[in-house]
C-alpha cells in the first residue's frame, strides 16, 4: 500500500492501482514498455537466444516485478514475463535448445580423490 499526504489528510492506494498504470498502455503515466515497442514476437520466441534479448529488455522495464506477480497470479504456461522465462507453468533459468545437448557441454566427470 502507499500512502500520499493531502490538505485533507493522508490518502491510500493500493500498490496495484500504480502498478496498473504502469501497465495499461493507454496511461498518461505508463512509460514506453520494451513488450510494447520492441517486437512482440521475441517474448515467446523458440530460440533461446532470442528469449535471452526478451529477459534483456525486461530488465531494464519499471513494471518487472508487476508484470512477473501478475504471471505468477495468472499461471502463465509460456513465454518471457517479467524478465523470467516461463515453460509448462515453471520458471526455467535459461532454455536449452532443441535436439540433443553437444558432447562438450556435458559436465565433466568428478573424479574421486
Amino acid at each position: 500500500m502507499i500512502s500520499a499526504a493531502t490538505a485533507s489528510g493522508t490518502t491510500t492506494f493500493e500498490s496495484t492501482t500504480v502498478m496498473a498504470d504502469l501497465l495499461d498502455p493507454l496511461s498518461k503515466q505508463a512509460p514506453p514498455l520494451p513488450c510494447r515497442t520492441e517486437d512482440s514476437e521475441l517474448w515467446f520466441a523458440e530460440k533461446p537466444v532470442e528469449l535471452e534479448m526478451a529477459k534483456a529488455f525486461c530488465h531494464q522495464c519499471p513494471a518487472r516485478l508487476a508484470c512477473l506477480q501478475g504471471a505468477l497470479e495468472r499461471r502463465e504456461l509460456w513465454g518471457v514475463w517479467g524478465g523470467e522465462i516461463f515453460d509448462r507453468g515453471r520458471i526455467l533459468p535459461r532454455k536449452r535448445p532443441r535436439g540433443r545437448p553437444r558432447k562438450n557441454e556435458q559436465a565433466e566427470p568428478v573424479v574421486a580423490a
